[in-house]
């Protein structure tokens, strides 16, 4: 043990001498055994938490949103990728290397935060400020991972009565010992109470670290999902109303990755999200994207990922909507999802946001007439019209002031599944509305809940005997 905790000393006196405070991290400390041998001062525990990032930035640099957007109906087949055709093709085993990675890096990310967590104690000259932020952003960190696991390896809340059907396994230590998945209903519990600690105790502002907002936006997501329509109304409003955050009313391109001048400036809208870096200077390039620009370039074959005909032409049925042109291309037989930038912009250094203030929207207006608040229902109106002025022109295609209820949820739901093309994010509306019992939901021919919409575990994870793995097949 005594090495490791040496090889941790020095991979910490390395990470020392790179900019700490505002960056990603581009070094990647893989193959390391953390020790509370080699956390003593507050620095080193400052550089852990900093590793903690960086591997949610390699998580989050659109591997993870991949997966997630395979299994929903925005994607046509993978060009020749046979790991994404698994997932297209729910059909997904426990050696999927590509499910398998991403699996491990968000888990790999949760086992440094619970030793930074498991260690204040050891360390000297540490303020209570500086722990509580420290634990804050750890357990922000630790509640997100979860949340991307349990929505992408488990099927949803509400598809079992009383939300007891298998979730994931969920780890508050800093052990790898085998472990059995929790129930779905104890790991929203666990997300909810990670992520409310960190809203109490994390800074208003932190640089491109996770802040209270961040993990106020996490729970709107988390509690939408949860269908606590009170609670997701509650907090997305906050975000709205403080003003800290505002869309890009004329500017479209929330990824900054199709304007070279403008990939390092922060996005007024952007409330938590996966920073990339470059500055030759300090040696230091860092991409944090390669899972988006990896798949959605097209090369001399076409891209490996590209949007389905079936989305093409629901974002075609208004001709005028800008996103069209903006983010989609017509080309050699696919529909190119250009939003995260193409060779010809030659982008390569812009960030992967998580959270931004149109999710909240569209969060917030949905969560208002589910709630069947009908003295707000201009309010979810004026919401989702922030959108579509953005995409058609301030007053030229507005949600109607008469509206009923129900067509304000379709309205908010189309808006949100043409707003996050290639995120992620739709496939948990769609599995949230099968769960609902509202309307029968078919994914490309198959159940929301068939057995291969949950992504299959590593074979790893059946050391322990407890574990119970995913049900394979079952949806084609």
């Amino acid at each position: 043990m005594k090495k490791f905790a040496k090889q941790l000393t020095a991979l910490l006196a390395c990470l020392s001498l790179l900019p700490a405070c505002n960056k990603w991290l581009e070094v990647e400390p893989t193959g390391v055994i953390l020790s509370d041998e080699a956390l003593n001062t507050p620095e080193d525990m400052q550089r852990l938490l900093n590793s903690c990032y960086d591997v949610l930035g390699n998580a989050f640099d659109g591997r993870v949103q991949n997966i997630c957007e395979l299994l929903s109906d925005n994607l046509a087949e993978p060009l020749n990728n046979l790991e994404y055709q698994a997932v297209y093709d729910r059909e997904v085993t426990f050696f999927n290397t590509t499910t398998n990675n991403v699996y491990t890096d968000l888990y790999r990310a949760v086992y440094r935060c619970n030793t930074l967590l498991a260690n204040f104690d050891l360390i000297e000259g540490l303020s209570e400020t500086e722990r509580s932020r420290m634990e804050a952003e750890a357990r922000f960190i630790r509640a997100l991972c979860h949340w991307w696991v349990l929505k992408t390896w488990a099927q949803p809340w509400g598809y079992s009565a009383n939300h007891d059907h298998p979730g994931i396994v969920i780890r508050e230590l800093p052990v790898q010992d085998p472990l059995p998945r929790s129930s779905v209903d104890q790991c929203y519990t666990f997300i909810i109470s990670d992520l409310t600690f960190a809203e109490e105790n994390l800074p208003a502002s932190n640089g491109v670290y996770a802040t209270s907002w961040a993990a106020k936006a996490m729970l709107a997501f988390v509690y939408f999902q949860k269908q606590d329509w009170n609670q997701a109304y509650t907090k997305s409003s906050e975000l709205i109303n403080s003003g800290v955050f505002e869309l890009q009313e004329d500017n479209l391109d929330q990824f900054h990755a199709q304007d070279s001048s403008f990939q390092f400036e922060p996005n007024p809208e952007t409330i938590f999200g996966v920073v990339s870096y470059y500055n030759l200077s300090e040696g230091i390039v860092d991409s944090r994207n390669e899972g988006y620009r990896d798949n959605y370039w097209p090369g001399t074959a076409g891209a490996q990922l590209s949007a389905s005909e079936e989305f093409w032409n629901f974002i075609n049925l208004n001709p005028t909507d800008a996103r069209i042109d903006e983010w989609l291309l017509s080309e050699g037989g696919q529909y190119q999802v250009t939003r995260f930038g193409s060779p010809n912009n030659q982008v390569f250094f812009f960030p992967s946001p998580l959270v931004r203030l149109t999710h909240m929207h569209l969060i917030h207006a949905e969560s208002i007439c589910l709630l069947n608040m009908t003295d707000q229902l201009e309010m979810a109106i004026g919401d989702i019209n922030l959108i579509r002025d953005r995409a058609f022109g301030e007053g030229i295609n507005p949600v109607p002031a008469d509206a009923s209820v129900i067509d304000i949820i379709q309205y908010a739901r189309d808006e949100f599944r043409k707003e996050t093309i290639g995120e992620g994010l739709w496939v948990d509306y769609l599995r949230r509305i099968g769960s609902l019992g509202e309307q029968e939901v078919i994914i490309r021919g198959a159940p929301w809940n068939c057995p291969g919409m949950a992504i299959q575990f590593p074979n790893s994870e059946g050391t322990g005997s407890a574990f119970v793995f995913n049900e394979e097949g079952g949806c084609n």
